[in-house]
């Protein structure tokens, strides 16, 4: 069984949500209307991007509903993203909901799922908050082995997520997934965005390639890899065991 960490199901055409999906997927949605919320073979996110903190259907008071009612297996994606450039005030706003979201997860002892470009330091500033929530998944984790290291030293229950920047030979993804603890390891497609060389958008099955490029990276057979990743995503989701046996 393949395991998908992240994913858009709401965004992808319902043409190209092939049924049923190659993999058990988290997908991230971000309007509490989203159908995915009551699709029970799928295992849902809600979270107040950084980027997106103005957005319709995005509030805190959302999350803290849908959190209480149980109706998510993790908060997020959320997080520091200052790719655009920083300023005080977003740099504060950014913090704001990243404190209300941790707060959330650890509240009803969800994992949360961190998204993070060039904000790094504001994330280990706050390791005392992660080390406090049962899981965190880094999304596409843009850090190095050695940052990823300190997380874990420093007591944070850490998983970092892989994606279609292997694919693409991107040298910074290459070296962290190499050289990271493997019961650390998830794999993603973040479909429909990040996409493949040549292809207009990621799909859904476009996990496949990932797991066979992890396996080429790592020297590890294919069936090992995704028994590997599989049993990194049962410890954060002991539910996914219900998935397996049907």
């Amino acid at each position: 069984m393949l395991f998908d960490a992240h994913i858009h199901l709401s965004e992808i055409p319902a043409a190209e949500q092939a049924r049923p999906l190659p993999a058990a997927v988290l997908t991230s949605v971000h309007d509490p209307a989203d159908r995915s919320l009551s699709d029970p073979m799928v295992f849902c996110s809600y979270g107040i991007h950084p980027l997106w903190m103005d957005g319709a259907g995005r509030s805190l008071k959302t999350l803290e509903e849908i959190a209480s009612e149980k109706k998510i297996a993790a908060v997020g994606e959320f997080g520091f993203d200052f790719y655009n450039g920083r300023s005080r005030e977003e740099e504060a706003k950014q913090r704001e909901f990243f404190l209300a979201q941790c707060s959330v997860a650890e509240k009803y002892m969800l994992p949360a799922v961190i998204h993070v470009r060039r904000g790094m330091a504001e994330l280990f500033s706050e390791v005392f908050l992660l080390k406090r929530l049962p899981a965190v998944i880094f999304h596409c984790y843009p850090g190095t082995a050695e940052e990823g290291g300190a997380f874990l030293k420093r007591g944070v229950n850490a998983f970092f997520s892989f994606g279609t920047p292997l694919v693409k030979n991107y040298p910074g993804a290459l070296a962290a997934l190499k050289e990271l603890p493997r019961e650390r390891l998830l794999l993603e497609t973040d479909a429909p965005f990040q996409p493949p060389r040549g292809q207009e958008r990621t799909l859904p099955a476009d996990i496949i390639k990932v797991y066979e490029k992890c396996s080429e990276l790592l020297e590890i057979s294919l069936p090992k890899i995704e028994e590997r990743i599989w049993r990194n995503a049962c410890d954060i989701f002991p539910a996914l065991e219900r998935v397996n046996s049907r």
